[in-house]
């Protein structure tokens, strides 16, 4: 994989070189642009860096300016690699719920090990159905359905025994209250039960854990491939190597921080006490 910096000296140079050529050539702007079937301004900006042309574009300009067979292909394997990377480190923002649960679902089918990552919420494949409906309140009710009905398909996938999955919380997402004390404690109890399969792995960060990192949305990662990403107006999906490293990285370091086993369910225990309490009290 190239660096940003590189990918820049390969574009400046395949635009020197199809303005070489043209100079070369004897042929005014607009002559070639005539001959390739594009706009003068748009070969303009090709020529000056400020445009990608595509591999089509280039096959015509290096063909209607005389390239040499040697220069035609290594023009049009250079456009071809500067595309391929540039799809690469493209971050795609899908909006609409069941839009994301349907990527979200073909990208979970391919991986063995899924890790998710939540700040605020329980993950959405380890909700209960009174928690998703409560995280889901004010989606419009076709697009409730069609998600749920996708989430249903993913959660069967947990009962496979080759794919590995991942749960990373803070304690602030048990303790984000989506609703009455019971569907907080049906919510920990079904995290507790989950916990305990072959398959899964849980952990939470406690607020007594001394992060000293700055976390600033919660995430997935399909193996070291793909991350997915919520936020408020759509959901990323993101596949360049190096960031994906990133979140990667991210994830073992508050992993280090979490607990797990016997003391992970001491604290489900102790937050499902305390939800009871401060029902009790407001009640009282």
């Amino acid at each position: 994989m190239t660096t940003p910096e590189q990918s820049r000296l390969a574009r400046d140079r395949l635009s020197h070189e199809l303005r070489r050529l043209r100079t070369e050539a004897k042929m005014t702007g607009t002559a070639a642009a005539r001959a390739t079937g594009m706009s003068q301004s748009k070969l303009s900006k090709i020529e000056h860096g400020m445009l990608l042309p595509s591999v089509t574009d280039v096959e015509r300009l290096v063909s209607a300016l005389g390239a040499t067979k040697l220069t035609q292909t290594e023009l049009v394997g250079l456009a071809r690699q500067l595309h391929a990377e540039a799809e690469t480190r493209r971050v795609v923002l899908h909006r609409g719920l069941h839009r994301h649960q349907n990527t979200v679902s073909r990208i979970e089918a391919k991986a063995s090990t899924i890790r998710t990552l939540q700040i605020t919420r329980v993950p959405t494949l380890v909700q209960t159905d009174d928690y998703l409906r409560a995280a889901l309140g004010d989606a419009p009710a076709h697009d409730y359905d069609s998600a749920a009905t996708t989430l249903k398909a993913r959660r069967d996938r947990m009962n496979d025994p080759t794919k590995q999955f991942i749960f990373l919380l803070t304690e602030n997402a048990l303790r984000w209250r989506m609703g009455p004390t019971e569907l907080m404690c049906e919510q920990l109890d079904h995290l507790r039960l989950l916990g305990r399969r072959r398959n899964v792995r849980l952990g939470v960060v406690p607020w007594t854990a001394e992060a000293n990192l700055v976390v600033p949305h919660g995430f997935e990662v399909y193996d070291e491939r793909v991350v997915t990403v919520s936020v408020l107006t759509g959901n990323a999906t993101i596949t360049d190597p190096p960031d994906v490293r990133e979140y990667l990285e991210l994830f073992s370091r508050l992993d280090r921080l979490a607990v797990h086993g016997q003391e992970l369910e001491d604290l489900l225990t102790r937050i499902s006490v305390e939800h009871r309490q401060l029902s009790s009290t407001r009640c009282g």
